[in-house]
Parts: structure tokens; sequence; C-alpha cells
């Protein structure tokens, strides 16, 4: 194993310690955290292909250091030689740190940056492409430790403007972007019927709970029962639900199946959580025919507050147990 492998595992590993790291905080948090990976970041490569600016001395303030390294990370990359398409250890390293920048930054210089980086990149459409796509697999795809619906709509926007995308391309891009702006985080989560085993109908926002937890399943998911269980078994979540009483739900779990197998659906549920779950399907497959909800990966999980406001999206136990660790 070189010696450049193992200082690209130890970089990628720095950049992964923070991936979950917001983009609004304060002005002290976005020193620290910049100070910390920054040195990891201008001294990972030296490569010709890939020279990073030089962050002028006299800006010591760690935010301006990383709002300055992302209007001019791009600055000297050839965006002509084509050849580094196939250069991931070039040019996709150097994207991956690019991305992790900017979590560093408030969020309209991250999009700035962004727009400014197809700017330059319109002097070839394949790499233009390119970039594109590898927007697409680090912020959209939903399994991507650096998955940001938020940031990846400034690319939408720009690339979608542009004549740059094949017809193809330009389909996709546009139905994502048809599929991000549904239930954005804060705005109310969209309204559904579910239908429960026994035949009986409710509507998602009738539910009464302080908390909702929406977990989207099927029963052929074995990742879905697993991670049913471990919410199930969370510490966390059941100091929540411990406050579940006759007349108040602090915290329920709203499981709804999208699919049409319902005998195969019915037959699954003895596998699944029982207390503080009420488990359903879509009987008349609107989630699925009308892309009510953007289910990129199942399960698919929401939280939702006591207005059905989206608190959290495409979320994990591991984030939904943070949240209410804050709140303590």
């Amino acid at each position: 194993m070189n010696k450049s492998y193992i200082t690209h595992l130890l970089i990628m590993f720095v950049l992964l310690m923070f991936a979950s790291c917001g983009l609004h905080r304060s002005t002290a948090e976005f020193d620290q955290s910049f100070s910390e990976i920054e040195n990891a970041i201008l001294v990972q490569h030296h490569n010709p292909n890939f020279p990073l600016p030089n962050i002028p001395e006299s800006i010591v303030d760690g935010q301006e250091r990383a709002i300055y390294l992302s209007k001019h990370y791009w600055d000297e990359f050839p965006f002509n030689d084509v050849s580094l398409i196939d250069k991931p250890q070039v040019t996709e390293q150097a994207f991956v740190d690019y991305i992790h920048v900017l979590k560093f930054i408030p969020f309209k210089y991250a999009s700035r940056s962004i727009k400014y980086l197809f700017v330059q990149a319109q002097s070839n459409p394949n790499m233009y492409g390119h970039f594109a796509s590898l927007f697409e697999k680090y912020y959209y795809i939903a399994d991507s430790p650096f998955c940001n619906e938020e940031l990846y709509i400034p690319v939408l926007e720009t690339i979608l403007k542009s004549d740059m995308l094949t017809k193809e391309d330009f389909e996709k891009y546009d139905y994502q972007k048809e599929m991000i702006h549904k239930n954005r985080v804060g705005s109310k989560a969209t309204d559904f019927v579910y239908t429960l085993e026994n035949g009986d109908w409710k509507r998602m926002h009738a539910l009464k709970s302080n908390y909702l937890i929406l977990f989207f399943s099927t029963p052929e998911c074995s990742k879905c029962v697993s991670v049913a269980d471990e919410i199930q078994n969370s510490d966390v979540l059941g100091k929540v639900c411990s406050l579940n009483s006759f007349s108040r739900s602090m915290l329920s779990v709203l499981h709804v199946y999208p699919g049409s197998n319902v005998p195969l659906w019915q037959e699954s549920l003895a596998s699944m959580p029982k207390k503080n779950w009420i488990h359903a399907y879509d009987r008349a497959r609107v989630l699925t025919n009308k892309r009510v909800y953007n289910l990129k990966k199942l399960p698919t999980i929401y939280l939702l507050d006591e207005n059905k406001r989206i608190i959290l999206k495409e979320t994990s136990l591991e984030e939904i147990e943070s949240y209410f660790l804050s709140k303590e």
C-alpha cells in the first residue's frame, strides 16, 4: 500500500467525520471546524493537474478562508482536459474535498460557488456533464454521506438553464428538480390517506401526535425490518415514547407500505414492532402513482412535528436520536 493511498484514506476519514456538519452555524464553529480540516485539504495533493489556490495570509478568519477557497478552488483546473474525467484520483477526489469546504460556509456563498463552477465548466460539454453527475452522486443519491438536497437545488437550477445537457440528462434533472421541491424541510408534509389492516382508512394529517415518524418500507426489504427493530429498541426514542399516555401521544411511528402486494405486507407484519407503531398501506397507490413522496430508497424516514411540518427528511435513526437529545 503506497503512501499516497494511505494519505488519501486518512484524509477521507477526517472528511467523513465532519460529513454531518450543518451549513448554518456560528462564526466560532466555522472557525474551529474549518481550521481542523484546512491543512488536510490543502496539502493532500501536489498534482500538477490540480493546483490548489493559495489563501492569502491576511485572511485569518476561518469562515472567510473557507469562502475564499470556495471562490477560487477551480481557478487553475484544466476543464478542457477531458482525460481527467477518467482520473477520479484527481477530479473526483478534488470534488469531494470541494463539497466538504462548502459545508463550512453560509448557504448563499456555497450556492454562488456552485454556480460559478458551472460557468467555468462551460468551456467543455463533457466536463460540464461530468460535474453535473458528480453533484448528483454526492448530493442527491440517498446513501451518500454528503447527501444535501438544499445545495443540490442551485445545481439543478443552474444546469437546467444551460444548453449543455443532452435531452436525456435534461429530462432526468428536470424530474429530480420536481421531486426535490416536494416535502422540503420546514414545509408541511403532503397529506395522504392510509389504510389499516382491518380496512379502515385515515388521513395522515389527522393523526394526533407531538412527533410523528413516517416510515416507508416494503416487505421485501430486509434492511427495513432491521431499521424498524433499531427504532423500536432505541433507548433515546424509548424515553420519548415513555411520555405517551391515554390522552397524549408524544411520539408515534406511521409505517406505510407503498406497494400493491397487500397479502405479503399483511404476512410481514408479524416481524414488525407493535407498540407505538401504526401499520398501514396505500390502497389507492397515490404515493407511487402521483409521486407524492420521493421514495429514492427504502426505508425512507421522515420526522414531523405536531403540525406535520417536516423536521428531518429522508433521515436516519441516528439523526432522529440526535434531534431528541438536543431537546433535553
